[in-house]
């Protein structure tokens, strides 16, 4: 079997090599290059601008990692906005809740998300079709500015921060005080925030910047193989605080879910940072704002 390489590039001075066993899809949307492929490692992965998105092999990690810490603190959310999330896995385990009569999820890609619905249904699963559902295409930041709806959870299934990219707006004071103002009474947002390994700083300030904003802000990680990183995850409450929640509830909640990474013993394990990595990010005092944005 022949097989392609494909490079991507994950620092100034590091690369991951990709046997490619099938290249499935490679071309451009308006926002961005997608690549979809079966890799030897990972399995059929998606790719955007040349870093990998998600993979067969260990997508359930971000996504219930994502996800459900959120929607498990706010407890029986009835209303759930999405912003981002093209391939529709966020979506997929929202609706994994009885309790949720409405999900919007906003992405200004469509294209990315048709090419989604078409290759990986193992990540969508057929959520897009769910009559609670809405999806709406449109920049993420505008949508949350002019709607009047409110939202019990807002997960932020973004793009990364990176320089010169409309992603770095979604990251500042500015967006998340727009973000709480869309939230009901007791409400929960949460954001992926970038790489510990490769941007600890932008993790820090990420924190720091929901922390400013929220009553309650915590960050938590996990391991992704795909990402060659620990990830992280900031989450920000009006109501209650995740590590208050009673194991009880934690595990008859996530009882009813089919889930195949998070478990009790995770979800505390999630907001557990090593000493170690805990004073290096003590360091970092900025916040992000429109005039002082974080980038990568």
């Amino acid at each position: 079997m022949s097989v392609l390489w494909y490079t991507e590039w994950l620092s100034s001075h590091e690369a991951h090599i990709h046997g490619i066993l099938e290249l499935i899809f490679d071309g451009r949307t308006k926002y961005q290059r997608v690549t979809i492929a079966r890799t030897g490692s990972f399995g059929l992965a998606l790719f955007l601008d040349g870093f990998i998105q998600s993979a067969e092999y260990d997508e359930f990690i971000y996504h219930e990692s994502l996800v459900h810490p959120a929607m498990i603190t706010y407890g029986n959310p009835r209303k759930v906005l999405i912003i981002g999330g093209g391939e529709g896995a966020t979506l997929r385990e929202v609706l994994k809740y009885e309790s949720v009569e409405r999900v919007v999820m906003v992405d200004i890609d469509e294209e990315l998300v048709n090419l989604c619905k078409k290759y990986l249904p193992e990540w969508h699963e057929g959520a897009f079709d769910d009559p609670r559902a809405e999806l709406v295409f449109a920049d993420g930041r505008k949508f949350i500015e002019e709607t009047e709806e409110k939202f019990d959870v807002i997960i932020l299934d973004v793009t990364d921060p990176v320089k010169g990219t409309p992603g770095v707006l979604l990251y500042t004071k500015e967006f998340y005080e727009k973000v709480k103002e869309r939230l009901n009474p007791g409400g929960v947002i949460v954001t992926q925030a970038t790489s510990l390994r490769y941007y600890e700083r932008v993790f820090a300030v990420i924190h720091n910047t929901v922390a400013s904003v929220f009553p309650i802000a915590r960050r938590y990680k996990v391991f992704v193989p795909s990402f060659y990183s620990d990830w992280g995850f900031v989450l920000g409450s009006l109501g209650r605080d995740p590590l208050e929640v009673p194991r009880e509830e934690v595990e008859s909640k996530l009882a009813r879910l089919s889930l195949r990474f998070l478990d009790a013993e995770q979800f505390r394990f999630l907001f557990a940072l090593p000493r170690f990595l805990a004073e290096r990010l003590s360091k970092y005092k900025e916040i992000s704002t429109l005039s002082n944005p974080v980038e990568i």
